[in-house]
């Protein structure tokens, strides 16, 4: 590492061009990158319009591991929180899945002085019992999250832009990043500026992954310029989720969580949640799948020292034309979407979804997209497989797997 000199002397684009054709040989097809439920298309030896400036909060230099934890049983819930925060996780996101829990319990040994946080309320019940059981002390150190798309929402937390269930959903990368943009622009417009929370789920195509979170951070800057708000507080937390994850093959599991968690740390998010794959798995999630979803973010960070760098893929023609792609076609639909009523935007971008989803079953099923361990290579030992248990609804759509999809 002492002998490279920094920053790299540019590449004259006509160069980059003949590289680029010279390594493509015969399929020069490739130069033209389309894809279909993404809505983008580009050629890739086109240079970008221009290098755009990605601004990110001035708190943003450490990227957390963050554990995600559903409260059904709060001495489990505590277990795992203590487990993941011995194996390298330091920020908490934690989500209230029983009407009644013992906080008490849940956060028992926790030093939350020292861990980012964030609790994720259904509802004012929950709020209540929350804030009856803790300490204001404790109270301080933890960011209450309210959900804002949600219809039950309250009004006395934080705001959260879930654009991870989204995805979860079905969603492509325009409808993802318009819902939660457009929420956030009525939010400051009721005159709003306390700190907020965006989650945004990450997808298998890494360039593409990258340009989406690089374009949120803009778009976010773009909205709270409108609104005359300088320094804006906020989180852009990625999660790799299960959509394109196979309950039948673990280890290619493990590879797509790390290459999407590489597009995650290189776009700019600044916590990653890597979910466990089994984590809705009819046989119940492992200790050891928790383990090594936590390790991927250690190896990314403590070897492979994402953290050195900010904003890597800065001046890269293809991100910066995917970029620039993403947030001129979500900008339109943000000013399309301001237009209408909470229930109205709901709806519309609900129906777009559906659309989406309906794409993806579609291009599974005819095999026009094909994935490692489930359409080819099918993993022959079947002692670590497991089946999916009951996955989670939101907004009234169950997640989408693509096991689900092919059963």
């Amino acid at each position: 590492m002492s002998n490279l000199h920094y920053p790299f002397e540019p590449v004259a684009h006509e160069d980059w061009v003949r590289q680029i054709h010279k390594e493509l040989r015969d399929q020069t097809e490739h130069i033209e990158f389309k894809d279909v439920i993404e809505g983008l298309a580009l050629t890739i030896t086109d240079s970008p319009k221009r290098i755009l400036g990605i601004s990110t909060p001035s708190d943003s230099s450490h990227v957390n591991n963050v554990h995600y934890e559903r409260v059904t049983d709060e001495k489990e819930s505590n277990r795992r929180i203590l487990l993941a925060l011995m194996q390298g996780a330091d920020a908490l996101f934690i989500r209230c899945e029983k009407s009644t829990i013992d906080w008490t319990i849940v956060l028992n040994q926790v030093e939350l002085a020292y861990i980012r946080t964030e609790i994720l309320v259904e509802n004012d019940i929950q709020l209540q019992k929350l804030k009856e059981q803790l300490s204001s002390e404790q109270l301080n150190h933890i960011v209450l999250l309210k959900d804002e798309l949600n219809p039950d929402k309250n009004a006395s937390c934080h705001s959260f832009f879930n654009g991870f269930e989204l995805h979860q959903i079905g969603a492509n990368a325009q409808e993802e990043l318009s819902l939660i943009a457009t929420a956030y622009h009525r939010f400051l417009s009721n005159g709003n500026r306390s700190e907020v929370v965006f989650s945004i789920g990450i997808g298998a195509n890494y360039f593409v992954q990258i340009a989406k979170i690089r374009a949120l951070h803009y778009l976010i800057n773009k909205i709270g310029n409108l609104h005359g708000v300088s320094n804006q507080f906020y989180r852009i937390q990625a999660h790799i989720g299960w959509v394109n994850k196979s309950l039948k093959d673990p280890y290619t599991n493990l590879l797509r969580q790390t290459s999407e968690a590489m597009s995650a740390y290189a776009g700019g998010a600044q916590g990653i949640v890597i979910h466990p794959w089994d984590e809705f798995a009819l046989e119940g999630k492992e200790d050891f799948t928790l383990r090594m979803s936590l390790n991927i973010y250690n190896l990314l960070h403590d070897e492979a020292h994402f953290d050195w760098v900010e904003d890597p893929m800065k001046g890269s023609r293809i991100v910066e034309a995917l970029t620039i792609q993403i947030i001129e076609k979500t900008w339109i639909r943000i000013q399309g979407l301001s237009e209408l009523t909470e229930k109205e935007m709901l709806d519309t971008c609900l129906s777009d979804i559906h659309q989406t989803r309906m794409k993806r079953e579609e291009a599974w099923t005819s095999g026009k997209e094909k994935l490692i361990g489930v359409h080819a290579y099918l993993n022959s030992d079947e002692s670590k497989a497991k089946t999916w248990g009951e996955l989670p609804n939101y907004l009234g759509e169950k997640y989408l797997t693509v096991d689900s999809t092919l059963k």
